[in-house]
């Protein structure tokens, strides 16, 4: 189970929050957000949250350690239950839809198949083990017999199963509040995508690279529309769709599009940042104990 990624729908457009930090460019200011840059590839767009989210390896650490304080748990009702150990995951970032070459080239505005992520999926049975219906119950305490102030064979279930236990002894239940401290870590992540949109400089962007959508063949009003329109089309990427995102990232790239919106949504996010400082930096704290519950964990 993952704690830090987070798939956002607009329309049918994917924004993705995710942990990984990759190709973060020097802090700046209060808030320590990142300094927007010109975006080329999708791994470019790195905004200041990011700061705030585990990074790939704390995720496969926490994911690791979560998943044997569970197995832990799972050995308390008699179930020899398999521990999965989580490897980090490469997320490519959709958050302005396609913005490099080689990605529209090969994949269109499909996302990307991640071998990572469909293992992590499957969870902790992966090895095939076959289990009773009860256990799958305590270990996430969800249905049938074993909810969450059941017991099973004399033994109380914890409460979320034993999946929930193992989150309260690494402290996910904190970091995994997204109101907390009451600043919104989340919902300002999904704001400034919104905010930024309403600014006159992205708005320019976006009718230059309507007009250049159209020069090249295509008829759109908003730079989501492409993805819109062909994300969900079939299990991979046609070659008309193929053709029209390479031309949307031609486009991105002559008018600035994802630039204009990196730099905007990064002073967005570093203003929120600045202002609510405290309630940042407990974030950051929270995240420090849960790696050491985490490292300690696999060190038993």
């Amino acid at each position: 189970m993952r704690y830090t990624r987070l798939v956002i729908t607009a329309g049918v457009g994917a924004l993705l929050l995710t942990g990984c930090a990759e190709g973060a460019g020097e802090n700046i200011g209060a808030g320590g957000g990142s300094v927007a840059r010109d975006v080329v590839t999708e791994a470019d767009i790195v905004l200041p949250v990011s700061a705030y989210l585990f990074t790939r390896e704390q995720q496969a650490l926490v994911d690791t350690a979560n998943s044997t304080l569970a197995s832990d748990c799972m050995k308390r009702f008699g179930f020899d239950w398999p521990v999965k150990k989580a490897e980090p995951v490469k997320v490519v970032n959709r958050r302005y839809s396609v913005v490099g070459e080689k990605v529209a080239a090969e994949h269109g505005y499909h996302v990307i198949p991640s071998a990572g992520d469909a293992e992590h999926a499957e969870g902790a049975v992966s090895s095939g083990a076959k289990f009773p219906p009860e256990a799958y119950m305590i270990y996430g305490a969800k249905g049938g017999k074993a909810g969450a102030s059941d017991s099973y064979q004399g033994k109380d279930i914890p409460q979320g199963g034993c999946l929930g236990e193992a989150g309260r002894k690494l402290g996910l239940d904190k970091v995994q509040d997204p109101t907390k401290g009451k600043i919104g870590l989340l919902s300002i992540d999904f704001s400034s995508f919104g905010k930024a949109q309403k600014a006159p400089e992205f708005k320019k962007a976006q009718d230059e690279w309507v007009a250049c959508m159209k020069k090249a063949g295509y008829q759109h009003t908003t730079f989501l529309q492409p993805a819109e329109k062909y994300a969900s089309q079939g299990e991979s990427a046609s070659p008309q769709e193929k053709a029209v995102a390479k031309a949307d990232v031609k486009c991105k790239q002559e008018t600035k599009l994802a630039t204009v919106l990196l730099r905007l949504e990064t002073q967005i996010q570093n203003d929120y940042i600045e202002q609510n400082a405290a309630g940042f930096a407990e974030i950051k704290k929270d995240q420090g104990a849960v790696i050491k519950s985490a490292n300690e964990a696999l060190a038993n």
